[in-house]
């Protein structure tokens, strides 16, 4: 590779599409619970609970308590924007408050960020960061050497991941090491 000021140059490829659009989309949304499920991620644990209710405000108890239940479904992390009406009103309800109550276009970046910490904490899980990508780029070499279509790629890349306890990134961060 050629070196411009002592960064290697990275070539940009065309994305390859491992998974369909619509697969796609399911995988950057939240999850879509049942009402047996709503209540299996939803019910939280006392502890949980009680560092929900050191939360400033209903909106940052709210915004952290969705955040911990969409993680232990799919140990993944959503924009405020994409919680579901039924499981914003589901965790209103029990924090004894009406959904309407709520401002999620307040729950700011740097909030985010450390309720994200907490979850992360909170779940034995760690972040996706360079020393995780660099393990999946190791698998992910050995899996093409095999000869593995991109697809099933994808899907270990996933199960490796929560394996070793580390979030799951985007779609296209994974697409992109594929």
């Amino acid at each position: 590779f050629p070196i411009i000021f002592g960064f290697k140059e990275r070539v940009i490829m065309p994305r390859m599409q491992i998974l369909s659009s619509v697969e796609r989309d399911a995988f950057e949304a939240p999850p879509v619970f049942t009402s047996v499920q709503r209540k299996h991620h939803l019910d939280f644990s006392r502890p949980v609970q009680e560092l929900a209710a050191t939360l400033r405000t209903p909106t940052n108890q709210l915004a952290f308590l969705l955040g911990w239940g969409y993680f232990t479904a799919t140990k993944r992390f959503f924009p405020v924007s994409t919680f579901r009406p039924p499981d914003i009103a589901y965790v209103a309800t029990h924090l004894g408050l009406t959904p309407e109550t709520f401002d999620l276009s307040s729950y700011d970046k740097q909030t985010v960020a450390r309720h994200r910490e907490l979850i992360l904490h909170g779940t034995g899980f760690r972040a996706f960061d360079l020393g995780a990508e660099t393990f999946l780029e190791r698998e992910i070499r050995g899996m093409v050497r095999a000869q593995l279509k991109p697809r099933p790629i994808f899907w270990r890349c996933v199960d490796l991941l929560v394996r070793e306890k580390v979030e799951v990134p985007t779609y296209f961060r994974l697409a992109d090491l594929i």
